[in-house]
């Protein structure tokens, strides 16, 4: 008998943490998704939608840094996909608008004033600090152990607004190290896949790294 109708496997038993059994799905996100880091591949279990389990890996080979003006379009594009994500449409298509301008400057300035427009607006909604407030923090120990870049420290929140601050300095975009993937699963144990996404797309994963060693799964 077919387990899988359409593709879709059944969900199987598994115990929660009161000890009564919940159906168990597993599920892989990516790598195509909208609002999604390019590459990346989730594996989870989940229970309700709450992630239970997950291991990350990356397909394909990074992207080379390209120049000052692409960092910029790809910083901005992580931004888009963060606010929409967060269903704050509005400022998405604002940041859209800025990363689709920012491709095609060419030897043009970047509007400057557009990203600092958008900055103002991100850093001034009460809603979207009140929403992301508490979301995932990370200490700059756990930075360092889970080899984040070390502007990933504090929560949700924290990381959005360094991101759109990145976007909107001057200075050049492209030396963030590229995050190693064996990690990504352990930091969205225990979120519904909705906060999990927030979460990801916090880190602004501009490039992706496979460790070189069999990858483990999180677990709850």
């Amino acid at each position: 008998m077919d387990m899988s109708p359409g593709g879709i496997p059944l969900a199987g038993g598994g115990e929660d943490r009161d000890g009564l059994e919940m159906d168990v799905l597993k599920v892989r996100l990516g790598p195509v998704l909208p609002y999604w880091p390019a590459g990346l591949v989730l594996h989870c279990s989940l229970q309700g939608d709450v992630v239970t389990e997950a291991r990350a890996e990356v397909l394909g080979a990074a992207d080379e840094a390209g120049d000052e003006t692409d960092a910029r379009a790809r910083a901005l594009d992580n931004i888009v996909s963060f606010l929409a994500l967060a269903g704050w449409e509005d400022a998405a298509a604002q940041a859209r608008t800025l990363r689709d301008a920012a491709l095609g400057a060419g030897e043009d300035p970047v509007d400057l004033r557009g990203l600092e427009r958008l900055q103002r607006r991100v850093r001034r909604s009460r809603l979207l600090r009140w929403s992301l407030r508490g979301l995932r923090p990370l200490t700059e120990e756990e930075v360092r152990h889970q080899g984040l870049p070390a502007d990933s420290a504090g929560d949700t929140y924290d990381r959005l607004v360094r991101m759109v601050d990145r976007a909107a300095a001057a200075s050049r975009l492209g030396d963030r190290p590229a995050v190693r993937v064996e990690h990504l699963g352990k930091l969205v144990v225990g979120l519904d896949l909705a906060a999990a996404r927030l979460v990801l797309a916090s880190l602004d994963l501009h490039e992706l790294r496979a460790h070189h060693a069999q990858h483990e799964a999180a677990h709850g």
